[in-house]
């Protein structure tokens, strides 16, 4: 990051160079469902089980990904008219992860259809073959030595997969399956208006907003935008936003969709997401935001409580018994950027430990860790996130052995979200049109970053104890956020700092959205 100031040129060329090798820039560019390998014999399979009028069951995942997957299948069901169908999530804390013989056997049906979780999923699928239920999995976690036995499989990390981007979430698995049935059955209208779902899930679950992920997001966002469906009103509204960002996706629509998962049953965020009821599903948002609300308060519980962390060059490592499993994720999150590493955080209950893991800038979590397999009973994910179990004894043999690790980082080259100096006086509406130009910001195009050096503090507000608001002296005395102060500010301090900026749509006011903030000393 050089010192000299930045022109709108300036940054105008930087955020086209991330994109200039993006050959997908329309939705005529998007590759074919059938270049998903197993796509289209899964489609054949479904249509097969339609005209027999079988009974399919849709079996999803807790989180974002898992439950917005569920929901396009369902959706492009409704939209056949064909009603022999079902769908279940897992509970985290009574069915753990994906599909297992108990979901089965509570749910018969003719053809079960995982989405976003089954590459791991061995005895089910041995199970299926034995009691002559089809299987079709679908999934895009890292595929381990094999591969279960199933009727098809759709995972674009096969090695023998032709789909261009590895690194796609399990919805736009979902969505390209919903395609290969639509052509299978020789129907010609439009999948894009699931895409809105797509691009929440594209978002939340950490893939690269890079070639066809970039394509579907900024599809779907704007699908989001024009959307009337009683769901979408509603986060708008609640948002008090029009234009539906990558940001509020990632920090206010994803965090409540998954909020279903982490403290109670990832089936209500579904239920919100089919909703045709607008009393309803109103209630159901209110059910959603309580839920937010305690898993936000568990996390802060956790993150006071840690103690003492394993810290060394590679990772941070922290545990404690009987930690609440459904936010060990975010806890894992906020010290991978605290500590500028990747980190581990599990819970410990009768010589188990359980948790989940995050990586940090553009570490690939799954290759880093295989080596170290024995040490665990299991794990599994893909390069910027995933689950664990070890066993309590193991921890500290695990932890000199990451010690002498090389940490690898994934195959995307890894992109600066600082972008360099700015002056305040450039500020203004036209770069902010010139930010929105290059949208959807996020993993693989991060949010523009600028730097700022000895900026004098005009007016400080503090806001619960946590935040401030504050102005500086510059001529338009611009405006700020700093949030989860680590230190306070008071008028005349002198600051140095790095920022993003939002429009705010209502007031029509810029403000700088401050991190990693240092007071000047001289």
């Amino acid at each position: 990051m050089t010192s000299q100031y930045l022109s709108k040129q300036d940054i105008r060329n930087i955020l086209e160079k991330r994109i200039k090798d993006n050959i997908f820039d329309s939705s005529l560019k998007l590759p074919s469902p059938h270049e998903l390998k197993g796509n289209q014999e899964a489609a054949k399979l479904v249509v097969k089980t339609m005209n027999e009028n079988g009974k399919i069951l849709i079996v999803g995942d807790y989180d974002v990904d898992g439950v917005v997957s569920t929901a396009i299948m369902m959706k492009f069901f409704m939209i056949l008219g064909y009603k022999n169908i079902s769908y279940v999530i897992p509970n985290r804390f009574h069915d753990g992860y994906g599909i297992s013989k108990s979901i089965i056997e509570r749910n018969p049906a003719e053809l079960i259809i995982t989405v976003d979780n089954g590459i791991a999923s061995f005895e089910s699928a041995d199970f299926c073959k034995e009691i002559g239920t089809r299987l079709i999995i679908t999934d895009h976690h890292a595929i381990k030595n094999a591969l279960p036995s199933s009727d098809a499989l759709v995972n674009p990390q096969q090695s023998d997969c032709s789909f261009p981007q590895k690194e796609i979430c399990g919805a736009s698995i979902a969505w390209y399956l919903c395609n290969a049935i639509k052509i299978e059955m020789g129907l010609k209208f439009s999948l894009g208006d699931l895409l809105d779902l797509v691009s929440i899930a594209t978002i939340a679950d950490m893939m690269p907003l890079a070639k066809v992920n970039r394509l579907l997001v900024q599809i779907g966002l704007k699908k989001f935008q024009k959307s009337t469906s009683i769901p979408n009103r509603i986060l708008k509204n609640q948002l008090k936003k029009t234009n539906i960002t990558s940001q509020d996706v990632a920090f206010n629509i994803a965090p409540l969709l998954n909020s279903a998962g982490r403290m109670g049953d990832g089936e209500l965020a579904v239920k919100f997401l089919l909703c045709e009821d607008e009393k309803e599903a109103m209630n159901i948002y209110f059910e959603l935001e309580k839920l937010n609300l305690r898993r936000k308060s568990a996390t802060q519980e956790i993150l006071q409580n840690i103690q003492d962390c394993l810290v060394c060059e590679n990772c941070v490592i922290a545990y404690g018994e009987n930690w609440h499993l459904g936010v060990l994720g975010i806890v894992a999150a906020n010290l991978s950027q605290t500590y500028r590493r990747p980190a581990i955080v599990m819970s410990l209950k009768e010589g188990l430990l359980k948790g989940s893991a995050r990586s940090y800038s553009n570490i690939n979590l799954i290759e880093s860790l295989k080596p170290y397999s024995e040490f665990f009973i299991q794990f599994g994910g893909h390069a910027k996130a995933l689950g664990l179990q070890m066993r309590f004894e193991n921890i500290q043999r695990f932890f000199q052995a990451i010690q002498k690790a090389q940490m690898l980082e994934c195959s995307e080259k890894e992109i600066s979200s600082v972008l360099g100096f700015l002056d305040l006086g450039q500020i203004d509406n036209e770069l902010l049109d010139i930010l929105e130009m290059y949208e959807p910001y996020g993993e693989g195009n991060p949010l523009p970053t600028f730097a700022c050096a000895k900026l004098t503090v005009a007016s400080a507000q503090t806001l619960k104890s946590l935040h401030q608001k504050l102005e500086f002296k510059t001529p338009k005395r611009q405006k700020a956020m700093a949030f989860f102060c680590q230190e306070f500010y008071a008028p005349n301090d002198k600051i140095n700092a790095h920022f993003t900026i939002q429009r705010d749509t209502f007031k029509g006011e810029i403000t700088m959205i401050l991190k990693n903030i240092s007071r000047c000393r001289s």
